[in-house]
């Protein structure tokens, strides 16, 4: 007796008793499938897919029994000692017909599974909230650890013609290498190219600076809307980009005057612990390193979705030093309070800073 307990999707396929069942033809088979899969329930999903691909690969063809009873009917022997041969042919045309088709049944579901595997996953965009950050594998095997508020979008055919995606916020690059298709990151401020390397990419569009550091292997940048100028940088470098802010208005309008970015080159801040600090977020730790209130606002509202409300200016030009593992923001916000002081009310995500 065969043993049906352990049967894939490709084996109920080829079993001919499932055929019949599937077809709905054979009562005793259909009996038989109805009393197994109640009689094992944990199958039920295999079966039902099983079935579901049955339907699907035999599409509206009549069945196999009935096309080889009408190609009887359609050919009449001749002579009487004819008909034991054509019965035999009958026989082994069922025999082969059935293989063939059960042999397509099998081909074609692989050729699913073949597709499935290879073709890139349809999700071509991907984004996080405040306080959220997303782990994701790339078709190309690119493993990306995308920051609170950031999104990815892979370009058209991304995996086949190219690897290039556009990002908006902050992300950390683990680049399968492939030395026929560099891969590629596009920011509103910056261009890298890149054939396989560890990276850290944060290009907030409402920050003043963008920033991409780089801690193995090596990426060559390129000013957004560049003509060709770039710069290759090297493990343990930071590159910063300045933005061109908006200038109050004045009283008398002058001839606008065009500003390109300015650009610095330096090492990325390693604390005593080996700690890089511009890739601590990714160990979910907040490190503060001189930086204003008013600098440390959008850190803030990003790590814990809020948003912050400054009560006095003077209170935005407060300096802080810290670091923060998991603590919550009334946590940070006590820690700060330490240093200097000031007031906060949390109410529902706005926080609202006084003196």
């Amino acid at each position: 007796m065969i043993d049906r307990s352990l049967f894939n999707i490709e084996d109920f396929l080829v079993d001919n008793t499932f055929q019949l069942y599937c077809a709905g033809k054979d009562k005793l088979c259909i009996a038989y499938w109805e009393d197994y899969i109640k009689a094992h329930p944990e199958q039920e999903a295999t079966i039902n897919e099983a079935k579901r691909l049955y339907i699907i690969l035999s599409g509206q063809k009549k069945p196999l029994n009935q096309q080889l009873d009408l190609l009887k009917n359609d050919v009449k022997p001749e002579v009487e000692e004819n008909t034991v041969p054509l019965r035999r042919t009958y026989t082994w045309l069922k025999i082969a017909a059935v293989l063939l088709f059960v042999s397509g049944l099998v081909l074609v579901y692989r050729a699913n599974l073949v597709q499935e595997k290879f073709i890139p996953n349809l999700v071509t965009n991907y984004h996080t909230n405040g306080a959220e950050r997303k782990k994701i594998t790339l078709p190309d095997g690119t493993v990306i650890l995308l920051n609170a508020k950031s999104s990815i979008r892979l370009n058209k055919k991304f995996n086949i013609d190219n690897r290039e995606v556009t990002l908006v916020g902050e992300a950390y690059f683990d680049v399968t290498h492939d030395k026929n298709r560099p891969f590629k990151v596009l920011t509103s401020d910056f261009n890298i190219n890149v054939l396989g390397t560890i990276f850290n990419v944060k290009a907030y569009p409402d920050e003043p600076t963008s920033e991409a550091v780089l801690i193995k292997g090596v990426i060559v940048m390129e000013g957004a809307g560049s003509n060709g100028n770039s710069i290759t940088l090297k493990p343990s470098q930071k590159v910063t980009f300045y933005k061109n802010l908006p200038e109050p208005p004045a009283i008398k309008p002058m001839k606008a005057q065009v500003k390109h970015p300015e650009i610095t080159i330096n090492s990325y801040t390693k604390k005593s612990d080996s700690t890089v600090v511009e890739m601590a977020w990714t160990q979910n730790r907040l490190e503060i390193q001189d930086q204003s209130f008013m600098e440390l606002k959008k850190t803030l509202e990003r790590w814990y979705n809020v948003e912050i409300t400054f009560k006095n200016k003077e209170i935005e030009k407060y300096q802080f030093t810290a670091t923060f593992q998991d603590e919550s923001l009334t946590e940070v916000l006590y820690a700060l309070q330490c240093a200097e002081f000031f007031k906060y009310e949390i109410k529902g995500n706005q926080v609202i800073i006084s003196k």
